[in-house]
């Protein structure tokens, strides 16, 4: 979803209200992102303001099942208008400064287009989990005879000893703890 920043008026004249929905290339994502939108002129710039969500399956890193994740996320967005900063380095302005708040913002294409759906994909894409486990129940890494069983000893320890044969590359390294099994 694309629109045009001359569509918005002068400032503070237009607000847009938009019901988005749209499947957006997320990884994971399995349904697509729906949410209201509000794009409005702001002093600034663009400011598009709103809430959407989706559906995530995504596949637990310790026990390796997939489950479903609802994801919800603010998107809170300021786009200014294109500077062209050589020519601003060119009439005297400071190659560098400190970072304030309001210096965090996406810079709108020569053309005036805002690409909504980016915005929203952006955002989207970095609220998704980087380090994806089922929950507090998770069971825990799969035993190597059972895939499907991922069963914690009492004591906390995972498992049993390995009943596999050594590697005989490594076997050599055992005559150095010749006590130990």
């Amino acid at each position: 979803m694309k629109i045009s920043i001359d569509e918005l008026g002068q400032l503070g004249e237009r607000r847009f209200t938009i019901d988005f929905s749209e499947t957006l290339p997320v990884d994971d994502a399995v349904k697509p992102v729906v949410g209201t939108l509000t794009v409005s002129r702001t002093g600034a710039g663009v400011k598009i303001a709103g809430n959407v969500k989706t559906l995530l399956k995504l596949t637990c890193e310790t026990c390796w099942r997939q489950y479903f994740q609802a994801l919800s996320v603010d998107v809170d967005e300021l786009l200014v208008p294109y500077r062209d900063l050589v020519e601003e380095f060119e009439m005297g302005a400071p190659r560098e400064k400190e970072l304030l708040k309001n210096d965090f913002y996406e810079e709108i294409g020569r053309d005036g287009i805002i690409d909504i759906s980016d915005v929203v994909y952006q955002a989207v894409t970095l609220a998704s989990p980087v380090f994806c486990r089922c929950g507090s129940d998770c069971s825990g890494p799969p035993k190597p005879g059972n895939p499907d069983s991922a069963a914690v000893s009492e004591d906390g320890a995972a498992g049993s000893k390995d009943e596999r044969p050594i590697d005989p590359r490594w076997k050599n390294l055992k005559t150095l703890f010749p006590k130990q099994d």
